[in-house]
């Protein structure tokens, strides 16, 4: 059975961070070196049966003068393509950001498709050359 449960960062547990870090994080990425300090933000974590099959999350982020919720997400590999980054994505929206109005700042093209799926109106940001982030 698949579930997703929403919870603030600050509730996830050390061996899910754990597990997040080592089977459910891009290497290099900012969340996999600070997966198991993070406390602040929401995460949507997808069940199927025992297994975490991937997550979505969001927290407030700056980009200069404008404040963003962020959305980003993760789905283990042999599950891609199933709709299981929206569904956790879908959970955020409903638990919390439909109440922002849905705008949320994404990193990459594909996170557009999948916020556009979960009703979200997106915003792609890239870098700029300098480790800083500017609006696509």
């Amino acid at each position: 059975m698949i579930a997703c449960t929403v919870l603030p960062m600050s509730d996830l547990d050390a061996s899910m961070r754990r597990l997040i870090r080592d089977k459910l994080t891009k290497p290099g990425s900012d969340f996999h070196h600070a997966v198991e300090t993070k406390t602040d933000g929401l995460i949507a974590i997808v069940m199927d049966d025992d297994v975490v099959a991937g997550w979505a999350r969001t927290e407030y982020w700056s980009a200069g003068l404008a404040l963003y919720d962020t959305l980003e997400a993760f789905v283990r590999p042999e599950r891609r393509m199933q709709g299981i980054a929206a569904f956790a994505a879908a959970g955020l929206y409903t638990a919390f950001l439909h109440e922002q109005g849905g705008t949320v700042a994404v990193f990459s093209p594909q996170m557009m498709l999948v916020a556009k799926r979960a009703g979200f109106c997106p915003t792609l940001f890239e870098r700029d050359g300098n480790g800083g982030w500017r609006r696509a």
